[in-house]
């Protein structure tokens, strides 16, 4: 065995140490690699004895050494025959890739041929397999394929599950879209490729989610639990008397009833099939079908987004609409949003508002810091009180701050909280319109519901015919946890604010600011605002009362157009006017309703009341000191042919006042006109003086 290892280990000799043979270490290692721990351990174990063990122990070495070398003979033989295999198959992919490199130069020095059309085999009748699940029908074809490349082949093939079934798969009702106007706007010129799709610049709205949380789940009449303790509860020790004559304080449950709103969406897409030559052009992916549906899809993408965006505004200013039968709604009618919430609940007796009356930019300061100090301190000062208002009363908010502060030091500008109380956090509310209402409460008690999440956008599809219905249906709303106690009057109401947890101002919409009416509405509603403006009316419009209005609360009715202007005779609800009224533009009615369901008469005002008025007669008016006058009640006909005391560049505003001897202006002289004008009642002019020749030339006239 020694002789074998000195061989191995190309030496005459071991070294010895105190008169034994041993290994070195790199000996000791090359053997280790070469056959491992336990020979090279009997090999050592042989320097030592030379006894009958050793030479068993070296024979067994050395019997495990030959096992390994015929191992490694056998190893190499493989390695031999898989390297002789693979150099066999790099040979033949060299030769293939000789091959191909000679085909493709041989092609590329040929002219280019048109290629055929390739035509699936159509299996025979009979043949059609229904339940490949890879290719539609079993045609193996790229353009039969069941994958996301292919979305009409996989709504295809689930309609052949369904119809294994007997179910009839649902498609799109429609005529909402007109296709008249797109075909004159774009013609032919439209088929001629130049984008890829059809531009879309409708804008999403912010989202009021971002602000007030959204829960799902929720039906309608759900009840959401309130509690309020009644009462103060601590006092003095005295357990030395009877424990229940001194019980004191008490708890009172009450439900706040949540109201969902059923909401929907309908249209309807027909006559599809004449999008395929016209305007629709190569975006037509399905050839003769009657059903455009990657049309139809791209329309229903962003017929989402318009809906988000009517659902943002109708969260904020919606007022619930009941339907009437077979007549379409608005969608600010689908729902009640926070705005018309807050009123209901004052209408409910749950909220005091605070008597704030309306703010102005020159002191929305003081007014916010008085509203927050109304809050009952043991609320405010709690660090979870949020102020909801608008994005204008919040600008005009930091505006005022910066002139009552700017100077000081520790001046903060565009600081998101209530200036004296900085545990009052302000949040400015999107789409809040040109409402004036601010509504304290705790963070997140304001908050959307909804059943189901994403209804909205989960369309069904019935294919009728040609046509095709589509629709969805949701439910909505805005609500709060925690209101306050009901109570059944106004009056009733603590005024130190203790039964609620909503608080607001006592003003919506100011009373300067007026919602049109409807078209010929002869009972218009004071729900959404107590001020209303009339607009052209397409029939004589005769006012015979005014719908929701609240006794006590003065409404205004603005005359805004003199087609078919409102009136409204001394009769009816209307018993009590001292005269029928027969408005010309700008002319304003006050009224406010008695208990007896009559209406008063406060006011009629006209824009002219507050007026400079020109001097009777006067043919050349001063114009000094102002830009809007009336003109006077004239006692001979007055030609006005030069406004004196006039500045260039400056627009005046004439009204008329009168019929007998009204002004006129003459389209000559000093006046460029479109024409003529008589300044009778109801009628006014805008002019502007030319500083080039001094002539004054007419901007609008009513």
């Amino acid at each position: 065995m020694w002789a074998t290892v000195l061989a191995l280990l190309s030496v005459t000799a071991f070294s010895e140490v105190d008169g034994k043979k041993a290994l070195t270490p790199e000996q000791k290692n090359s053997l280790t690699e070469t056959f491992g721990e336990l020979f090279v351990t009997k090999l050592e174990a042989s320097f030592a004895t030379n006894t009958d063990e050793a030479l068993d122990n070296g024979a067994a070495a050395i019997a495990a050494l030959e096992a390994k070398l015929r191992s490694a003979e056998a190893s190499n033989t493989s390695l031999a025959a898989e390297k002789l295999a693979l150099e066999t198959e790099k040979a033949a992919f060299t030769k293939t890739i000789a091959d191909q490199k000679s085909a493709i130069g041989i092609l590329s020095s040929q002219p280019e041929a048109d290629i055929p059309a390739v035509v699936a085999a159509i299996a025979a009748p009979g043949a059609w397999d229904t339940a490949n699940e890879k290719h539609l029908g079993g045609v193996v074809a790229g353009h039969m394929a069941i994958d996301q490349a292919h979305p009409y082949n996989k709504r295809a093939y689930a309609a052949l599950m369904l119809a294994q079934y007997g179910i009839e798969m649902p498609t799109p009702k429609a005529a909402a879209l007109d296709y008249e106007s797109l075909k004159t706007d774009l013609g032919d010129y439209y088929r001629i490729r130049k984008q890829d799709r059809i531009q879309s610049f409708l804008q999403s709205l912010p989202s009021v989610e971002k602000i007030f949380p959204l829960e799902s789940g929720y039906q309608d009449r759900a009840v959401l639990v309130n509690m309020f303790l009644l009462g103060d509860f601590s006092q003095a020790d005295g357990t030395s008397g009877t424990f229940d004559n001194l019980v004191k304080g008490g708890y009172k449950f009450e439900p706040e009833e949540l109201r969902m709103f059923d909401v929907m969406f309908v249209t309807k897409f027909n006559d599809l099939k004449k999008l395929e030559k016209s305007w629709i052009g190569y975006l037509n992916r399905e050839g003769s079908s009657t059903m455009k549906w990657s049309f139809i899809e791209y329309i229903m993408v962003e017929t989402t987004r318009k809906l988000q965006n009517e659902r943002e505004l109708r969260r904020i200013s919606g007022i619930r609409i009941n339907p009437t039968l077979n007549v379409a709604g608005t969608s600010l009618g689908a729902a009640d949003g926070l705005r018309q919430f807050i009123k209901n609940q004052i209408n409910l007796f749950k909220i005091r508002p605070f008597a704030l009356g309306d703010w102005a930019e020159s002191s929305i300061s003081d007014y916010i810091r008085r509203g927050t100090a109304m809050i009952p301190e043991v609320i405010r000062d709690s660090g979870n009180v949020v102020l909801y208002t608008s994005t204008t009363a919040v600008t005009a908010y930091h505006k005022n701050n910066e002139l009552l502060y700017g100077t000081n030091q520790d001046y903060k500008a565009d600081i998101m909280y209530v200036k004296e109380y900085p545990n009052v956090t302000i949040v400015p509310v999107p789409n809040y319109g040109e409402s004036k209402r601010m509504i304290w409460t705790l963070k997140n008690n304001i908050t959307l519901f909804e059943d189901q999440p994403g209804e909205m956008s989960q369309f069904s599809f019935e294919q009728q015919d040609w046509t095709l219905k589509v629709w969805s249906n949701w439910k909505e709303s805005v609500w709060a946890f925690y209101v306050g106690k009901k109570w059944t009057s106004l009056a009733e109401i603590p005024t130190d604010y203790s039964t609620q947890l909503i608080y607001c101002n006592d003003v919506d919409y100011p009373v300067d600011y007026y919602i049109t009416m409807d078209d010929k509405d002869t009972s218009p509603s004071v729900s959404r605002h107590t001020s209303l403006v009339s607009q052209a009316n397409s029939l004589p419009t005769a006012i015979t009362t005014i719908d929701d209005a609240v006794v006590g609360k003065e409404i205004r009715l603005k005359c805004g157009s003199l087609t078919n202007a409102p009136t409204i005779a001394v009769a009816g609800d209307f018993s009590l006017l001292t005269a029928p009224w027969a408005p010309v533009v700008d002319d304003v009615l006050v009224l406010k309703k008695r208990s007896d369901g009559k209406f008063i008469e406060l006011a009629r005002l006209n824009v002219t009341s507050s007026l400079s008025a020109f001097v009777n007669d006067d043919v050349t008016p001063s114009v000094l000191g102002s830009d809007t006058f009336v003109t006077g009640a004239n006692t001979v006909a007055t030609a006005i042919t030069m406004l004196d005391d006039s500045i260039a560049l400056k627009l005046y505003t004439l009204y008329g006042a009168g019929t007998t001897y009204a002004s006129t202006i003459a389209n000559a002289g000093n006046f460029v006109l479109t024409a003529a004008m008589t300044l009778s009642l109801g009628h006014s002019i805008v002019l502007q003086k030319s500083a080039v020749n001094g002539k004054f030339y007419e901007i609008s006239r009513t």
